[in-house]
């Protein structure tokens, strides 16, 4: 049997649904272990779901013992689970301790794979020193214990708090696993009446993603934008205020190709971060890899991991956080030159990640749930 641990619905995390994807492909025997933040997902018969309601994208006290709370409920459901062997699949921290628990005191036949979706004491703000603390400890116990882990990006491995076994390790990008593109298609419902560069941003609400600013450069009429997502009520309420823009489109909470056909509709892929979480200096975003792609060139930050390699092969632009350094870039990009950023990011998916996922699951993800 096959656990795949993740506090959230799940069935909307891309990279979570890769692996959801091939093992139901493989017919492998797979329960899914997550938390329905919102309590409006049915019980499935491949699914538990802890049911706390809590915001998405928020910190604080109150968000770090929201987070306990779920790991106490993942323990007590793997406690339930029969002494035989079953593999725990745990996407992030607060899935992997719990399950180094059970797998340490009462289950040594388990298997835990840590995939590390972030270093969780570098993106949660709790002002305590306290709980930011025990959460770096969790972590130093929850690689001691892992029988293998799992990483975005090489390099996510400075962030490693304790020394890895390279044995240990392997590495799959945030790249996104489809059959064909037959799904994608342009929609007269996301045009907009002018010659402006259209925008797009699909994803999730928080203060520390520059969404505030590219609305604010799309309320003033400098680009179009198409925007998609949900998180932090204040962006959600901005953007239901802002309905009759001539230059914003705002659709909700969408299904991932449907978030997927929305940037096909674009001309350019936003992916902007804060630096000044230790994280989104080593984001490794699926926009990087869904603008490949789509043949899109994609817009982030300067001073992160994502940027350098944005700069470096020429398939998108670069920028620093603020509204005006934003705006000036978008100032200088040219419609010819944006359309060969986006040939050249899709020759890179072409010729290096379209068959990757693919070829990752077959080979290494199947040989550790043989293991």
């Amino acid at each position: 049997m096959v656990y795949i641990i993740r506090c959230n619905d799940i069935v909307s995390d891309p990279r979570a649904m890769k692996y959801v994807h091939y093992l139901r492909k493989k017919e492998h025997d797979l329960k899914l272990l997550g938390w329905d933040r919102d309590n409006k997902i049915q019980e499935a018969s491949d699914a538990i779901y802890y049911k706390k309601k809590a915001g998405h994208n928020v910190g604080g006290m109150k968000a770090a013992f929201n987070r306990i709370g779920w790991m106490w409920f993942v323990l007590c459901q793997l406690r339930k689970l029969p002494q035989e062997k079953v593999f725990l699949h745990c996407c992030d921290l607060d899935a992997a301790f719990p399950a180094a628990i059970y797998k340490k005191f009462f289950n040594r036949k388990a298997f835990l794979l840590f995939d590390v979706f972030d270093w969780f004491s570098a993106s949660i703000s709790t002002g305590s020193w306290f709980i930011s603390h025990s959460f770096s400890w969790m972590e130093k116990v929850s690689m001691k214990w892992t029988d293998h882990y799992l990483i975005c990006e090489k390099e996510r491995e400075e962030q490693f708090p304790c020394k890895v076994d390279e044995n240990k390790l392997s590495i799959l990008p945030n790249i996104p696993y489809f059959d064909n593109n037959e799904f994608l298609s342009k929609d007269v419902s996301m045009s907009f009446d002018n010659e402006l560069i259209t925008f797009s941003y699909v994803g999730g609400f928080a203060d520390t993603r520059c969404i505030d600013e590219i609305i604010s450069i799309a309320e003033k009429g400098k680009i179009n934008l198409l925007v998609a997502g949900f998180g932090v009520t204040r962006i959600e309420d901005r953007l239901n205020s802002l309905k009759d823009s001539n230059h914003i489109k705002y659709f909700g909470k969408v299904k991932y190709k449907d978030g997927l056909n929305i940037m096909y509709n674009s001309d350019v892929i936003y992916a902007m971060y804060s630096k000044v979480l230790p994280n989104h200096i080593y984001a490794a975003p699926n926009k990087y890899y869904e603008a490949m792609f789509l043949e899109k060139p994609i817009f982030t930050t300067a001073g992160t991991k994502v940027g350098e390699k944005v700069k470096r092969h020429g398939i998108g632009y670069i920028s620093e956080e603020s509204e005006r350094e934003i705006s000036e870039t978008i100032d200088n990009i040219k419609m010819d030159d944006l359309k060969n950023k986006g040939e050249v990011a899709h020759k890179m998916w072409t010729d290096e990640f379209s068959v990757y996922t693919e070829s990752f699951l077959s080979n290494k993800y199947e040989d550790l749930l043989n293991e």
